[in-house]
């Protein structure tokens, strides 16, 4: 069980390939916590078309919301208060369900870990995309490129990715 966080989400979305984070995680549908669809609303009352095609996914049954109970309201409560609602949420749900959690955060990472909750980030996700042989390394760094482009990313480490 998968849970995505808008950011990666939102970045997938804005380059129109939301599909390869299902062939990635080789899942039917994906998850999110309430606060990460409130999020995604917040984008569509904004005007953001990914916003929508995002929702469109979660109309037709491929993402499927989640949300807190008592428990995870208590875990919540025990995280940093950097932490965004979406985050925390999708934290707590991942801890209950043992699911991992996608997002391109590196303090979410960072307490992700702390707390034993399984994480992938953006380039975890990418590198997984050619050794799973869904996309060559060329097409992945093409991916990078509209990455870049639609979401102002600038990758770190890029080499890192193909090592």
């Amino acid at each position: 069980m998968v849970f995505v966080d808008t950011d990666v989400l939102s970045i997938f979305a804005k380059i129109q390939r939301l599909q390869l984070l299902f062939q990635v995680f080789n899942q039917e549908s994906l998850n999110i916590a309430r606060a990460v669809q409130n999020e995604i609303r917040r984008g569509i009352l904004k005007g953001f078309q990914f916003s929508r095609d995002i929702m469109e996914l979660h109309t037709q049954g491929r993402i499927q919301t989640h949300y807190p109970n008592a428990t995870d309201l208590v875990f919540m409560r025990s995280l940093h208060e950097s932490l965004e609602a979406g985050e925390s949420e999708s934290m707590a749900l991942c801890k209950r369900f043992n699911a991992t959690f996608a997002s391109n955060e590196r303090r979410v990472m960072h307490h992700c870990r702390t707390n034993g909750i399984s994480c992938i980030d953006l380039a975890r996700i990418l590198r997984a995309l050619w050794e799973l042989e869904i996309l060559t390394q060329t097409d992945v760094k093409c991916l990078m490129r509209e990455i870049e482009t639609a979401d102002q990313l600038n990758f770190r480490t890029p080499n890192e990715i193909f090592r």
